[in-house]
């Protein structure tokens, strides 16, 4: 049976074959997102450029599909897909690790978390908040205790998201970001886990026990 994590209003799951559906549709037609999540990936890319980009992404998601069914209990997740409790798929949340300089790395590191929600119609009733607390208290569950966030300085929401979960600023590279002609911040925030905590209480997403996973060293 797929491995499911369970909140208030949402269900955070394995990656399935309906998902790459929604993945085209958001690199190609519903594409605001990209304008917040990682702009600099986008900003330059010719039609050419994006088609080869895209058929590759496809490939790789098609390698998840056929490995979903595969994952044990004990297996850590490294990304769940997001869908509200209509079945609605509107996003995701992942990790990934960074060096002590806060840049990403492939091998060992710290983790730092990220969410994307791509559908317009679904912001503003506090999923973000919710599938991102759920992950964070997965990972915490797994043994976690120094969790990261990053994001750069034009992206007012994703900082509100972090400052009101518990996350503190802890690292800013000045200018590090090109985005649209302009020089932004690189953003890394750390987790207070006392003020995480106390956001969760008011939100009434105090079950942490829904929030913990399955118990083991990989990641996929």
């Amino acid at each position: 049976m797929p491995y499911a994590i369970e909140t208030n209003d949402l269900v955070l799951r394995d990656f399935r074959e309906s998902d790459v559906a929604d993945f085209v549709r958001w690199e190609t037609v519903e594409t605001e997102w990209q304008l917040w999540d990682g702009p600099w990936d986008y900003e330059g890319r010719s039609e050419a450029e994006r088609a080869d980009d895209l058929e590759r992404y496809v490939a790789r998601m098609n390698g998840w599909v056929a490995a979903a069914p595969t994952l044990a209990d004990d297996v850590t997740r490294s990304h769940l897909q997001i869908d509200t409790r209509a079945g609605r798929h509107i996003g995701w949340v992942g990790s990934y690790h960074v060096d002590g300089d806060y840049s990403i790395v492939e091998g060992p590191g710290t983790t730092a978390v990220g969410i994307c929600v791509p559908e317009l119609v679904e912001r503003g009733h506090g999923y973000s908040y919710q599938a991102l607390a759920a992950f964070v208290g997965y990972l915490m569950g797994l043994g976690e205790r120094d969790v990261l966030t990053q994001t750069w300085s034009g992206n007012v929401r994703m900082v509100h998201v972090a400052e009101r979960m518990g996350f503190v600023e802890c690292c800013r590279k000045q200018g590090f970001r090109l985005v649209r002609g302009r020089r932004y911040d690189g953003l890394t925030f750390r987790l207070d886990p006392d003020r995480f905590a106390a956001f969760c209480r008011s939100r009434g997403l105090t079950d942490m026990a829904r929030c913990r996973g399955p118990q083991g060293p990989s990641r996929v």
